[in-house]
């Protein structure tokens, strides 16, 4: 399969961003090209909002102007339903954003107005507990129709996400019982295949260390032609069976790092990524919406700490610009999610530096 990325429309007002800046402009479109700029080091760009609201938000600037087909909502204080969701957002070409159980939050309204095309879904992650009937009310009130994908538990709600991916011919497994390995295969599993136009993956939970009746039951029972388990929990939980490969690094940095490097040209795909995504591993919001948007991009998904860069993250971050290179190609744009309340602000320069 190749990479294809579609292209992202960050307007400058989003690549100054910074706690309560300006958004981007309407107008702006997936469609429209990234300025052209010649540079040695590759830009930096905050993708930050004053909450997780407004982050995820501005993640969905590309959309701006009614550029999105769909919308995939999820809950904002638990990751347990959205592990499995940016596949969904970047086949459905659209945004992940994030509200209250109860309520839907007003950053989040006005931003499904800004980025949905007329008559567009939005997708509902999880039942009644997850988001109330009176979000899914206040969707409808804004005039689009609602679908939701649920199951019993988080585990059979990530079957849901992958039913609604039909033509993704690769799976990853990840564990539903933490978030940091669901956040970079997520936007693994999200690039869009060039072949079919739509996600390459899906992404399914382990229970920890086992499979679970409901990810063996799905994965017995359809096909995928590669299969990747992310994270310690993970490869354990398929080590009894064969046609696995498995990525799983020291800590929660060093295995976003390893999925981080199969972005290479000789790895999952053939052609070198021109754009990576840093997003604290500390906390799972963020990194969310962001895997959404790095999926759609087609570049991966890299944790860091709060005040510096991990070594696996600045060697993973120089392997990529390597790759890039020896293809005629540049990493020109990381995008850092989050202010610098979850990620200092000199931990842009390390990324900076880490690319040149």
């Amino acid at each position: 399969m190749r990479l294809a990325p579609r292209t992202l429309a960050l307007a400058a007002a989003l690549a100054a961003a910074v706690l309560g800046g300006a958004a981007a402009p309407a107008g702006a479109a997936p469609g429209d090209p990234l300025p052209d700029v010649q540079l040695k080091a590759a830009a930096v760009e905050r993708v930050a909002g004053e909450n997780r609201f407004a982050t995820a938000a501005r993640a969905a600037a590309s959309f701006s102007g009614q550029g999105a087909d769909a919308v995939v909502l999820a809950r904002s204080d638990s990751y347990a339903d959205s592990l499995a969701a940016a596949p969904l957002a970047s086949d459905r070409n659209g945004p992940l954003l994030l509200t209250a159980p109860g309520s839907l939050n007003p950053v989040t309204a006005d931003t499904i107005r800004d980025v949905l095309k007329p008559g567009g879904v939005v997708y509902l992650l999880g039942g009644t507990g997850a988001l109330s009937p009176a979000v899914e009310q206040a969707v409808r009130a804004l005039g689009f129709p609602v679908q939701r994908v649920q199951g019993a538990n988080r585990y059979a709600t990530a079957v849901e996400v992958a039913k609604l991916l039909p033509q993704a011919s690769s799976v990853a497994v990840v564990t539903g019982k933490d978030f940091p390995d669901g956040l970079a295969a997520g936007a693994l599993m999200g690039v869009i295949d060039g072949g079919t136009g739509r996600s390459v993956g899906a992404v399914l939970l382990s229970d920890g260390n086992a499979l679970g009746a409901d990810t063996s039951r799905y994965l017995a029972g359809r096909t995928f032609t590669t299969r990747i388990a992310v994270g310690g929990p993970a490869a354990i939980a398929v080590e009894q069976q064969g046609g696995w490969a498995r990525f799983a690094g020291r800590n929660r940095y060093d295995t976003s790092a390893a999925v981080a490097r199969l972005f290479t040209s000789s790895a999952f795909f053939t052609d070198a990524t021109t754009v990576v995504g840093v997003a604290t591993g500390a906390d799972w919001a963020d990194a969310l919406s962001g895997s959404a948007l790095m999926a759609f991009a087609g570049g991966p998904v890299l944790l860091t700490a709060r005040d510096a860069l991990p070594v696996e993250t600045t060697q993973a971050l120089q392997e990529l610009q390597r790759d890039a290179r020896a293809q005629g190609a540049e990493v020109t744009r990381a995008l850092v999610f989050g202010g610098t309340g979850v990620v200092v602000a000199g931990v842009d320069a390390q990324v900076a530096g880490a690319l040149s």
